[in-house]
């Protein structure tokens, strides 16, 4: 039989050798999906050893289940699912469901295993959330190795269930903690990434107005802003998309307006004033953006977008310029501050509102909650400050 060779198809190598002809008609095994082509030459060697051992070729169903979520969340996660949904699922493969579930062959799946997966979690700590996450990998990945890819004759995790709401797990359920950053915190944060640093802005809109990390990066600075109401229509989130930065409905499809303080207008007012001054002074070198049909955000077709978020010569302000901001205040010397993620700054400016008295369901709408009960949350776990502020109501009974 042939030799075991391996090539490139897009980013990836795939083995391929040569196995017994059918009908006069010759016919190859291959494998695709490896990152180097030494991983594919070793995996097919090892393929080609096991078909001239017993006449028949791998089948795809006694590959580890952890390969196989590599190959799922390529496959079909990259082309179905949103930026951030990609992140969320790799993150929790890669921690939670390879270290334990990865070991086993596709085919030896069963009921059971998944099941215990399940609940060992569950004991662990991990919120009903994270749970029904995982649960969602599992299942519908397996769904995938059934149909379209055939891998399997039946899904092994399409009758697991979530623990009952009515038992308790071994330990406390793990949430996360978000703070309320201190006004000496927020000083320093705001010192350190001022008016002149591409941070600034993003920055403001979550502490000013609440809004979430991709909501940030997203905002058309021509026409989403009422600059004579005080208002912002919040129309789109910013999500890396099929290799695009692309603009989609907000989280929740909150789409909303958003009342603007004169801080946050006059800072809206003067980057409009400065893009002006920029597009003039590089004149024909200026990156003019576009967005086309789909969202997409590029350089060469579609309507002409003027975000709030851009570089001085019109190039485009990647959201992920806040990793490196987080990085800054986690460690560097004079913040510190390792408590300190974007949405903190949101949570901050909700706390903000509520402690001094503003409309519960006014905060609701403007911070995009999808359900009151994570506002109220939110309410009921503040200072004590709160707590004696609303005592002289039960003065009036």
């Amino acid at each position: 039989m042939g030799e075991v060779t391996a090539r490139k198809r897009g980013k990836k190598w795939e083995w391929r050798f040569e196995t017994a002809s059918i009908n006069g008609k010759r016919n190859q095994a291959s494998k695709g999906g490896f990152l180097t082509k030494k991983e594919a030459l070793e995996a097919g060697h090892l393929a080609k050893a096991e078909y001239d051992k017993t006449g028949i070729s791998f089948k795809p169903s006694e590959i580890s289940f952890s390969d196989f979520l590599d190959k799922w969340i390529t496959n079909y996660g990259e082309l179905e699912l949103d930026h951030s949904t990609i992140y969320n699922y790799k993150k929790l493969i890669e921690l939670h469901i390879k270290p334990e579930l990865g070991k086993y062959k596709l085919n030896t799946l069963v009921h059971e295993t998944l099941q215990k997966f399940l609940q060992n979690k569950f004991n662990d700590g991990f919120s009903r959330n994270t749970l029904s996450v995982m649960k969602s990998i599992i299942n519908n990945s397996l769904n995938y190795a059934v149909f379209p890819l055939k891998y399997l004759n039946f899904n092994p995790a399409s009758s697991i269930k979530m623990p009952s709401k009515n038992i308790t797990s071994d330990v406390p359920t793990r949430t996360k903690q978000r703070v309320v950053i201190p006004n000496d915190k927020l000083e320093l944060i705001f010192n350190r990434f001022s008016k002149d640093t591409t941070a600034y802005i993003p920055l403001n809109f979550a502490y000013q107005c609440g809004m979430r990390h991709g909501e940030a990066f997203a905002v058309d600075i021509d026409n989403d802003i009422d600059f004579e109401k005080s208002v912002l229509h919040l129309n789109h989130q910013l999500q890396f998309i099929n290799g695009f930065w692309t603009l989609k409905q907000p989280k929740y499809n909150s789409v909303r307006d958003i009342d603007l303080n004169s801080k946050m207008l006059n800072i809206l007012k003067d980057e409009k004033q400065k893009q002006d001054i920029n597009r003039k002074k590089y004149g024909k070198y200026y990156k003019q953006l576009k967005v086309n049909e789909k969202g997409q955000l590029n350089y060469s077709n579609g309507k002409n977008i003027r975000l709030a978020t851009m570089r001085e010569n019109g190039e485009f302000l990647s959201p992920r310029i806040m990793q490196h901001v987080g990085r800054v205040i986690h460690y560097e010397e004079g913040i510190k501050y390792k408590e300190y993620d974007f949405h903190s700054l949101r949570h901050t400016h909700t706390t903000f509102l509520l402690a001094n008295g503003a409309d519960i369901k006014y905060v609701q709408k403007r911070l995009g909650h999808k359900n009151i009960k994570v506002t109220l949350d939110i309410y009921y776990k503040l200072t004590d400050e709160i707590r004696e502020k609303n005592k002289k109501f039960i003065e009036m009974l």
